[in-house]
């Protein structure tokens, strides 16, 4: 049966410029990621939108006159982080400060429309890794990692009230991502789980979508909808109605297990992006000291939640990053 969804991009990860074998015995017929090529509809290219404003309103308006025009779901909110001017040359410039503890959305326990993988367990969250695309730079694979963020989340906080569940996942089940075309793979009729995470994509599809080299990687949330008005609908609590993530990482950055100069943790930006999955959005304040003409990018409070990649590692819950999660699970089941 059909549902009804509302699409919101949960938000984006930006970074500052300053052959396994249980893969292979899964889907032995697949060799490398190439083999399943990635298309975006046309209409989202950066180079042909047209209109004013900012970047997220023309995403979300181009998404809803084009992909989404005759479907039962629509674009709510886009969420983007932007790289800030690094040639400003001040004594202290505020570059980026966001305090959003939680989105506008919570996962509802016990939800019948969102049994996507019919387990019928409707108090847990359930999230699913497209294992073709879990290698980062053919050389990483990020599929235990993906594992132990989520871990972390469910167990490293003030707060353990839900379990994050893995699902099982096969190329007979189609293709699981609801926006992109993956290499001839028919469409799943709908979500395969309540996450899921597509992997790590070619460069091309983040410069054409977003015009920016500089995503690393994005979370986009759907909520669901009421059929006759349209608008999402609400929790007890007055909520908007989750039903379902989607997350993507870009590819083309040079990935690394651990910060080091000119690479990108991979533990820092999935836990992230995953925190997003979570209902977390991003929070604290960056700001840019320069003394001698020697500059310095310092985040207060740090968190992983911090909006913006500056090289050093966040694979690690601040104090913010648990209580923000306690204010979205804090009451679970009970939302």
């Amino acid at each position: 049966m059909k549902k009804s969804l509302l699409l919101a991009m949960a938000g984006l990860l930006v970074f500052w410029s300053c052959g396994d074998q249980d893969l292979k015995e899964e889907m032995p017929a697949l060799k490398n990621q190439d083999e399943l090529k990635v298309t975006f509809p046309e209409a989202l290219n950066s180079s042909k939108r047209s209109g004013s404003g900012r970047l997220e309103n023309q995403i979300a308006a181009t998404l809803n006159a084009s992909l989404f025009a005759s479907t039962p779901y629509k674009v709510s909110d886009v969420h983007v982080c932007t790289l800030a001017d690094a040639n400003a040359i001040v004594n202290v410039e505020t570059v980026d400060k966001q305090f959003e503890s939680t989105l506008p959305s919570r996962w509802v326990p016990g939800d019948t429309r969102r049994n996507w993988n019919g387990d019928n367990d409707l108090k847990d969250i359930d999230w699913l890794s497209f294992t073709p695309f879990a290698i980062a730079n053919g050389t990483y694979n990020a599929d235990p990692i993906y594992q132990a963020m989520y871990n972390k989340w469910e167990t490293g906080g003030f707060c353990k009230t839900v379990n994050i569940d893995r699902s099982p996942y096969d190329l007979t089940m189609g293709n699981p991502s609801l926006i992109l075309g993956i290499g001839g793979l028919p469409p799943a009729a709908e979500p395969l789980a309540d996450v899921s995470v597509i992997g790590f994509l070619p460069a091309s599809i983040f410069n054409s979508i977003f015009g920016s080299p500089n995503v690393l990687g994005v979370a986009f949330s759907f909520v669901f909808t009421d059929p006759v008005t349209g608008e999402p609908t609400k929790t007890t609590r007055g909520k908007e109605d989750k039903a379902f993530t989607e997350v993507w990482f870009n590819n083309g950055f040079t990935w690394s297990n651990g910060a080091a100069p000119g690479k990108i943790d991979l533990e820092s930006v999935i836990l992230h992006e995953f925190g997003h999955t979570l209902n977390l959005g991003h929070f604290g304040i960056l700001q840019r000291f320069t003394i001698n003409g020697t500059s310095k990018l310092v985040y207060q409070p740090v968190n992983t939640m911090n909006a913006i990649y500056i090289g050093e590692p966040r694979n690690f819950l601040g104090p913010n990053d648990k209580g923000n999660f306690c204010e979205a699970w804090g009451s679970w089941p009970w939302n």
